[in-house]
């Protein structure tokens, strides 16, 4: 006769397939993470080489037919003066933006926060490449 032990019930025939289900789908992960490294690879290597663009020192805008020529300074008082203050000393809640401070950062990072925002401090995505350049040159006193 068979072991009473070594019977299998439905329960442990139950546990048995749902064990086989999360090892199936911990492979399927393990594939699609080793699937996605190649791919965050090569964009974080197209966006590095992006970033390492020269900047301008003015960016064109145009306005009712017209371009316009901004630079730095006029993108930070139409996006940045109301919460960093008019000479990036800083107000309330927003940190002063010195070049010291603008100087320990990546120029990535400082982009992405100018897009995305971070904290408080919301995203101007509505901002052009150019635009967002010429914001950073001027940040870093370039």
């Amino acid at each position: 006769m068979s072991d009473p032990k070594r019977r299998s019930s439905p329960r442990r025939a139950h546990l048995r397939r749902a064990h086989l289900r999360r090892a199936h789908l911990r492979r399927a992960h393990l594939r699609r993470a080793w699937f996605l490294l190649p791919a965050a690879t090569t964009a974080v290597a197209v966006m590095a080489a992006c970033g390492a663009q020269s900047s301008d020192s003015s960016a064109p805008v145009a306005q009712n037919g017209v371009t316009q020529t901004l630079t730095g300074s006029d993108v930070y008082q139409m996006s940045c003066a109301r919460c960093h203050g008019a000479n990036r000393e800083g107000k309330t809640d927003a940190p002063k933006l010195d070049t010291v401070r603008m100087a320990s950062l990546g120029d990535q990072p400082l982009r992405f926060t100018i897009q995305y925002g971070k904290g408080r401090m919301r995203g101007f995505g509505g901002l052009t490449q150019a635009q967002v350049d010429v914001l950073v040159a001027y940040l870093r006193g370039e």
